[in-house]
């Protein structure tokens, strides 16, 4: 579905590492060989990881960035008119972290809050929730948060998942002005394959589960405390067809060249298939930023973490027309293009205590 919204401009952006970067062979340790690791690392780009500590959540890390914005960007609080929280490790099941957020931020009370539980595309999906709310004369300013937590710190037992994960929470501020041209978004979604990549966690269906005997008991007689799984060939054949067509729709519907666009804001999930979707697209290598090598894929703040990376650098560019796309779990992939001149953007920050 390809959708022109009101004309949004992205005023602010920010985001949070943990403290805690650790190699990947030191978290890799003792599970796979040096050979195995290299090859490893040369695969997925990712050098080192962004590890928090297990008292710390997602919404702290926004709750730092947002505070970043107010007090370093110098925006006002008391103008952020909703607060959307995009994530998949929510404080708790009951209420949405939102709220929590709101008041730890201190923000008024006339504003609309909520949870969206999205992880890859999420912060394009983000953007065109805000978009949308943004139609109406009585919002001004949205501000988006998103993130998510995907470790602890815990020696993984193989090297097939959980060592491409990063921790991180980002903030962006949403706004209508200055803003004159219509936002396109592609958005797509393919639930007849969200076994690709999930995690039953603690939900209901893992609950159920439980209580009808379906899953095979550990050695001291207890269910799995987590279960999940991730199809690496899907998630390639998804990226390189599904995900290489909604970006050559968004092109098309937008009547824009590819080569008009200054820089290609993609997910990261690993480099080789970041590459491989660039090669896909016939783009030029420069124009598609990838920087997370000493973060890992953190999910929905990739996309805000690739310009927090570059800092107050990315004023200097010539050229802020952006494609940004997310894409993977659900399966979904969401794109968008947008003009980023008149961007605050600062640099990444590791979690404070």
């Amino acid at each position: 579905m390809v959708i022109n919204t009101t004309p949004i401009h992205l005023d602010g952006v920010a985001a949070v590492i943990s403290d805690k970067i650790i190699s990947v062979e030191e978290y890799c340790e003792g599970i796979a060989s040096p050979k195995k690791l290299h090859k490893l690392i040369a695969t997925t780009g990712f050098e080192s990881l962004s590890i928090a500590d297990v008292d710390v959540c997602c919404s702290d890390m926004c709750f730092q960035a947002a505070e970043h914005l107010f007090n370093e960007g110098g925006f006002d609080r008391d103008s952020i008119d909703a607060l959307i929280f995009v994530t998949q490790s929510p404080d708790h099941l009951v209420p949405a972290t939102a709220y929590i957020l709101q008041d730890r931020l201190h923000l008024k009370s006339d504003l609309l809050a909520f949870n969206i539980d999205l992880g890859c595309s999420g912060f394009v999906y983000g953007l065109y929730v805000a978009a949308s709310m943004l139609s109406s004369a009585d919002v001004r300013r949205v501000m988006l948060c998103c993130g998510d937590i995907s470790n602890r710190i815990k020696k993984p037992k193989t090297t097939e998942r959980g060592v491409i994960f990063g921790d991180a929470g980002a903030c962006a501020i949403v706004s209508r002005d200055n803003a004159e041209v219509k936002t396109t978004f592609a958005i797509h979604s393919y639930g007849d394959r969200w076994q690709a990549l999930y995690s039953e966690r603690f939900g209901c269906r893992y609950e159920s589960n439980i209580a009808a005997g379906k899953y095979e008991s550990d050695e001291n007689g207890q269910p799995p405390k987590r279960r999940s799984y991730m199809d690496g060939m899907g998630i390639m054949d998804f990226t390189l067809n599904e995900v290489v067509e909604n970006i050559n729709g968004l092109l098309a519907a937008a009547n824009v060249d590819r080569n008009d666009i200054g820089a290609y804001l993609f997910h990261q999930p690993q480099k080789l298939l970041v590459d491989d979707l660039a090669k896909a697209l016939n783009l030029n290598p420069e124009s598609v930023i990838a920087n997370a090598q000493h973060i890992g894929n953190t999910s929905s703040a990739s996309i805000p973490l690739l310009l927090t990376e570059i800092g107050a650098a990315w004023s200097e560019r010539s050229n802020k027309k952006v494609l940004m796309s997310g894409f993977g779990v659900g399966l979904s992939v969401a794109s968008c293009i947008m003009d980023l001149d008149d961007l605050t953007v600062l640099k990444t920050k590791h979690y404070q205590r």
